[in-house]
């Protein structure tokens, strides 16, 4: 049996009532705040034209493009939701996933077109995230071999396009060698590098993107008898060897018993940067101290022993100052240490030019492989070296970067974003809260899918 098959077997055959009560109620947490995550973003860099774009194109009224309420093809609305909600990398993580950002526009796309119910949807995507997370997993237990490191590609669209693929196939009660067709098919279209990132372009908010677009385009093909190839993950080209040169996991790892949903491991950002765990000891620093920034000589970073990474390097006002900003490590300190918060407000655009005095400390960060101070095991951490001689040092753990999904707290952050946004008044955001929460009790997606279009 081949492990897509196992995959498709896994999302399309676990029933309704085998999904935990857990697994659902994690379902809604994640998907309110992807949905907080896309009113935010709907007018961040890059994004008016994506919209602008897929207007133009026009086709089939399948499904709607959020904030908006145009009626688009399936798989553009599905890719313009998705460019929203990963517009100001604020959105949740597993692992090495941005997951639903692929898997609930995808999932949304499909279940609209066919009048899906929402406890239908809630689990389409908690199997989706199932399978990714799983096939995820495995995935990096496992050292390149031969010296190659497999670091230049995105796991979120290339390993996240399965999990996406087979949440859509099951919405669209596509039988299993249907769905290991759309796998294959996908996989076939397996996008996703981080050059965009390490350039600091706008396409790195699409990348989820292509993946969402592309399962509604593999699933739509393979209903139609399009044959895909089955060793999408274990073959001679398949996923291990291609993109990192590594043995294929057996069907035990895949299939492993557990007594949770990885759903309910998904984290959520407390910062819309790349990480948290440094900038949130900054921040913690920033908050106690109060730092003027012509009384430091120098701030020292650690990150886990990392020479480089996506976030090192000399931070550079270049074309797109958000990217810029949040995917450098020395922004990341100097922001967090001199203002003592680093929320969503600071990193439009506009705020990232107005902030000369940050932008000017990050000349004075250095990277430090490691510290006088032994940091407490996996943290990251800020050493800030005062010109009188005093030195003030702060470590985080990963988890306060990050939360596990309390919903007071998601809600806290919905609300931040509704507000944000300038486009979602607080009696709205309540009641696209309300509807989320209630989607297990939802007989059409539709009816919710018209409380998201804030503008039309």
């Amino acid at each position: 049996m081949s492990l897509t098959r196992i995959l498709a077997e896994l999302v399309l055959y676990t029933a309704l009532d085998e999904i935990s009560d857990e697994a659902y109620n994690a379902a809604k947490k994640v998907i309110l705040d992807t949905i907080g995550c896309t009113i935010s973003g709907y007018n961040a860099p890059g994004i008016p034209e994506v919209i602008e774009q897929m207007r133009e194109w026009g086709g089939k009224p399948e499904a709607t493009a959020l904030i908006h309420g145009d009626k688009l093809p399936a798989p553009n609305a599905a890719f313009a939701n998705s460019a929203l909600a990963h517009a100001l990398d604020f959105d949740e993580v597993h692992a090495a996933l941005h997951i639903m950002v692929s898997v609930f526009p995808a999932t949304l796309a499909a279940a609209e077109t066919v009048g899906a119910s929402g406890k239908d949807l809630l689990a389409a995507v908690v199997m989706g995230v199932e399978a990714a997370s799983r096939l995820v997993v495995s995935f990096l237990r496992r050292k390149p071999q031969g010296g190659y490191t497999g670091l230049g590609f995105l796991p979120s669209t290339v390993v996240g396009g399965f999990g996406t693929t087979a949440a859509v196939c099951r919405l669209w009660k596509m039988d299993v060698e249907q769905t290991v067709d759309a796998m294959g098919i996908s996989y076939a279209q397996a996008c996703g590098n981080r050059q965009a990132l390490y350039d600091k372009t706008l396409t790195k908010r699409l990348q989820p993107a292509f993946a969402a677009r592309n399962a509604l385009w593999a699933a739509a093909l393979a209903r139609r008898g399009v044959t895909g190839p089955i060793e999408a993950i274990e073959g001679r080209a398949g996923l291990y060897r291609i993109f990192r040169n590594i043995d294929p996991c057996t069907a035990e790892e895949l299939t492993e018993p557990r007594d949770f949903f990885e759903i309910e491991r998904c984290w959520i950002k407390q910062y819309p940067v790349c990480g948290g765990t440094m900038i949130h000891a900054a921040v913690t620093l920033g908050q106690e101290r109060r730092f003027k920034a012509e009384e430091i000589e120098r701030i020292e970073i650690y990150l886990g022993g990392a020479k480089k990474g996506l976030t090192t390097g000399p931070f550079v006002l270049g074309r797109n100052p958000q990217p810029c900003a949040q995917f450098n490590a020395a922004y990341h300190a100097a922001l967090g240490v001199l203002r003592g918060d680093a929320n969503i407000e600071r990193f439009t655009d506009d705020q990232i030019r107005r902030d000369v005095e940050a932008a000017q400390l990050t000349e004075r960060v250095t990277l430090r492989t490691n510290m006088a101070e032994k940091p407490p095991h996996r943290c990251e951490g800020v050493k800030v070296i005062m010109r009188d001689g005093r030195t003030f040092t702060k470590f985080a753990r990963p988890e306060e970067g990050l939360f596990s999904m309390p919903l007071d707290r998601v809600v806290e952050k919905f609300h931040h974003l509704a507000e944000f946004s300038g486009i979602c008044p607080k009696e709205k955001a309540d009641a696209i809260r309300q509807g989320i929460l209630e989607l297990d009790s939802m007989r059409d997606i539709s009816d919710f899918v018209k409380e998201c279009a804030l503008l039309f």
